[in-house]
């Protein structure tokens, strides 16, 4: 009777290392995919130096365009929490979101957003009495790119959202 016990105890401990393990690969896959899919994103925004963001439309080739192929073409289907304004520097960061088929998607909706999007304008330098000033600059944009990847296991699959954040360079006279 005592080996019988011990053999179940060994059982659910192979058993809890082996969900641990799986868990684990299923993080790290979403993690890699979703880092794949951020940079994709960025790299879009700046070949087509900036992004419209009203949403997707198929005769615009642009870089919601690339982004919505993209993602149709790979497997990635991780949705998160809309991210609330954050601040940077003296900016308010307001995300513009959108779901996987490139649709916009609202703060309040009930659809959750598949990547966010802001546009954040760079701070020229001040001038003061006696500097060089360099007003003839174009507007100089940023994106910054949000997104998301989950615990995929099937009880859990929304107790665990994380979020990957990324920057473009610094476009000049890019779209806003």
């Amino acid at each position: 009777m005592r080996e019988a016990i011990g053999g179940t105890w060994l059982f659910q401990i192979v058993i809890v290392f082996i969900l641990l393990f799986t868990g684990f690969m299923c993080l790290s896959i979403n993690r890699s995919k979703a880092f794949s899919v951020k940079d994709r994103i960025i790299q879009s925004i700046q070949a087509h130096n900036g992004i419209n963001l009203d949403g997707y439309s198929e005769e615009n080739y642009d870089a919601m365009y690339d982004i919505v192929e993209y993602i149709r073409d790979s497997s990635y289907r991780n949705t998160g929490v809309y991210p609330q304004d954050e601040k940077v520097g003296e900016e308010t960061v307001h995300y513009s979101c959108f779901s996987k088929d490139g649709a916009p998607v609202d703060e309040g909706s009930s659809r959750k957003p598949a990547f966010c999007i802001a546009p954040m304008e760079t701070q020229k330098e001040g001038c003061n009495s006696g500097d060089i000033c360099f007003n003839e600059l174009p507007k100089m944009i940023y994106y910054r790119v949000v997104v998301f990847y989950q615990l995929d296991l099937p009880v859990f699959h929304d107790w665990f959202n994380f979020k990957v954040v990324g920057d473009t360079k610094t476009l000049y006279g890019g779209l806003i």
